[in-house]
């Protein structure tokens, strides 16, 4: 396949989106903020590395091919209006951006199923930077979707690995749903979207957003470790908190009806049934 992508930020989820366009043989450009980084993984993935950086709009002149598919993985900077702005001046003739959201955007849920119309009223500062990012991408007049996207997990990401390194703490009194979903999933989501003409907003979740204090209890159980401790909303981060206890029933079926998908982690059972270094080849 001869289509040109474009990922802006190729950390833990664009490395991956980078390995599998590459094995379906796309015209590949990936970005990171340092220029040693970039060549490092660019020579390892067998791709083009350019070191862009959202926040210094001159790092885009002239390196987004013609047609090409934009991702952004990149979180947002201090100024999330005019970086997306500068992205889109810089690909007028780019064919569509991904831009890589997050259901932290969201109003708190109170146990609530939460499909692509729900209230955004972020209780984070990196949700309401993404609410920015997404409002400013809508004035865009090209083709353009934000994914909005649940608690990533994967190879040496997630419940599994913290919970047997015994660092893993229940905020609150885990009763709180957390929808979240696997890496190789949301890869295939990124892919899939690129390469559709949908727009607006969709949410990437699994199937099965439990309370967390369950899930981190029963997957200890079956681990054979100890029970995660709980610990007090105030004794972290209004960021960590926000994102735990929000109580948000992730709706996905736009997801699975618009664009396809078929999980291949729809639950969080998955995770105590995969070896954490599993990839998901």
């Amino acid at each position: 396949m001869s289509e040109p992508w474009f990922v802006v930020g190729c950390g833990y989820t664009g490395t991956r989106l980078a390995r599998a366009l590459v094995g379906q043989g796309a015209d590949l450009t990936i970005t990171r903020r340092t220029a040693e980084a970039v060549e490092e993984l660019a020579g390892e993935l067998g791709a083009r590395g350019v070191r862009v950086d959202l926040a210094e709009p001159a790092t885009l002149a002239g390196v987004i091919p013609a047609g090409a598919i934009i991702v952004v993985l990149a979180p947002p900077g201090p100024d999330p209006a005019a970086e997306i702005r500068g992205l889109i001046a810089a690909a007028p003739h780019a064919r569509r951006i991904v831009y890589v959201s997050s259901t932290g955007v969201y109003a708190p849920g109170g146990g609530a199923w939460v499909d692509e119309n729900w209230p955004l009223q972020p209780t984070t500062e990196s949700g309401a930077a993404r609410v920015i990012a997404e409002r400013t991408l809508a004035e865009a007049r090209i083709s353009h979707v934000s994914l909005r996207v649940a608690g990533i997990w994967g190879p040496g990401r997630g419940l599994v690995d913290r919970l047997q390194a015994g660092t893993y703490r229940i905020v609150g009194d885990g009763k709180a749903h957390v929808s979240r979903i696997h890496v190789v999933d949301l890869v295939d989501v990124i892919i899939r979207a690129g390469r559709s003409e949908i727009s607006g907003a969709i949410n990437v979740a699994d199937d099965d957003p439990a309370p967390i204090g369950k899930v981190a209890d029963e997957l200890a159980a079956r681990m054979g470790v100890a029970p995660a401790p709980r610990v007090t909303v105030d004794s972290v981060s209004r960021e960590v908190a926000g994102m735990l206890t929000a109580d948000r029933r992730i709706a996905n079926r736009r997801m699975k009806n618009e664009l396809g998908v078929a999980l291949r982690y729809p639950t969080w059972a998955s995770w105590a049934t995969r070896p954490s270094t599993d990839d998901g080849a």
